[in-house]
């Protein structure tokens, strides 16, 4: 954004980054604490694959792929099942001896709410352990919603559910860092202590994360095995980037590794001048707001941003910002080295035209000494929680979904490896 806004107790050491380890675990009787290191540690590992083959995996099973003993497993297991995390199944086929007790996670007891913030619309979705979102509300606004709103959203979607809270992930557009909302031009939101509000108010651990940031960890919950290092670009009514290496975000020293979008990328002719007070930058150029118009906001349906992409000059601001979105990637790319780059947001409405665009544009002036790098739109249109909630339940108990069946959305993936054949995108 157009500079930072210093919020008291900001220089504060920064915790470990999410996903490493976990806050905290989940205690007896209700209530969390801290376990003794090693055992946290295997109680995630065991976690983590129940999590990852639920319905598939056994007791025996685990011990071989973790090397711990059986008595170890058993009792890690013994214990996650009285946690109300993981049950017991059918038996497993038997291979000549005692037949093996499939494991599951357990849908009944707990539950992650991922929170989508937008300037005109508040959407609250309520997760069960395997990624599969049991309920959800949308509420519209005549003005940004408040943390009051969201705070109110999250308690009246959770009072049927049955089921504890683990954590909150709210996702914001614009600059966060440790829980704090820095700035969101979008919502009006300067300095908000997000997490630190609502966690006072429901008393459930909450975690703030961007749109890039929860894209990028919603196509990471999409793999078996995760892309070794993968640079995600959002394009809605401004751009914002994250990279992660193995699914997990790389966050920076402050937290707002990520924030190009306010980085000069155009130098000659006339520049439009962005919101931030700046000419030249990405956002200027290259947002969905620069390609389509003002009549764009990120709130519109694909059918609405199609229509808006084949109106009268669309199709010129669009190839302006593919080539502005393409030097910025030629240089993270070259710095970075990603196995592949993601564009995503609302972009994938424009379909293969625009991919192609940005496809030649950046195969244009390949710099000497890097290789090709695949470039595809994202595939999480239709599962818009898991990112805040992949992010809630990595940083709160140190585990996150890997490939789970609830979470396959039904999308053709469109991509550019090293031609510029157009992709089209399921409806």
């Amino acid at each position: 954004m157009a500079g930072r806004v210093e919020v008291p107790g900001a220089d504060r050491p920064r915790p470990p980054a999410a996903g490493a380890r976990g806050r905290t675990w989940l205690a007896r009787g209700g209530q969390f604490e801290t376990q003794a290191a090693v055992r946290q540690e295997n109680l995630q590992r065991v976690l983590q694959h129940v999590l990852r083959d639920t319905g598939a995996v056994t007791r025996a099973s685990i011990a071989r792929a973790t090397g711990l003993t059986s008595a170890t497993i058993s009792s890690l297991v013994s214990e996650l099942i009285e946690l109300g995390l993981v049950a017991d199944g059918d038996h497993a086929e038997s291979t000549g001896g005692k037949r093996a007790t499939i494991l599951h996670v357990d849908r009944s007891a707990y539950a992650v709410v991922a929170v989508v913030v937008r300037a005109r619309s508040l959407r609250v979705g309520l997760l069960d352990l395997t990624g599969a979102t049991v309920a959800e509300t949308t509420r519209s606004f005549a003005q940004a919603p408040s943390v009051d709103d969201v705070v109110q959203g999250v308690r009246e979607l959770a009072a049927g559910a049955q089921r504890r809270l683990i954590a909150i992930g709210v996702q914001v557009p614009g600059t966060s860092d440790q829980g704090v909302v820095i700035e969101s031009v979008q919502l009006g939101w300067h300095g908000v202590r997000v997490a630190e509000l609502i966690e006072a108010a429901l008393d459930v651990p909450a975690f703030v994360l961007n749109d890039a940031d929860a894209e990028a960890l919603a196509e990471a919950a999409l793999e078996r095995e995760p892309v070794a290092e993968r640079l995600l670009v959002h394009l809605g009514e401004g751009v914002g980037s994250a990279l992660t290496i193995g699914g997990v975000l790389v966050q920076g020293y402050s937290g707002r590794a990520g924030e190009i979008g306010h980085v000069r990328v155009v130098f000659e002719g006339s520049r439009d001048f962005c919101r931030c007070g700046l000419s030249g930058c990405l956002e200027s150029t290259a947002s969905m707001t620069a390609m389509l118009g003002d009549a764009f906001h990120d709130e519109l349906d694909d059918a609405s941003i199609q229509l808006l992409a084949a109106a009268r000059g669309s199709s010129d601001r669009m190839a302006l910002g593919a080539r502005a979105l393409s030097r910025a990637l030629r240089m993270l790319s070259a710095m970075l080295d990603p196995e592949e780059i993601l564009i995503g947001g609302a972009a994938p409405a424009l379909g293969g035209v625009y991919l192609s665009m940005l496809h030649d544009e950046f195969e244009m002036y390949p710099a000497i000494g890097t290789r090709p790098v695949r470039i595809r739109y994202t595939r999480t249109g239709r599962i818009p929680f898991i990112g805040a909630a992949q992010f809630a339940l990595r940083s709160e108990l140190g585990v996150s979904w890997s490939a789970p069946e609830a979470l396959q959305p039904a999308v053709i993936e469109n991509s550019t490896p090293h031609a510029s054949a157009p992709g089209q995108r399921a409806v």
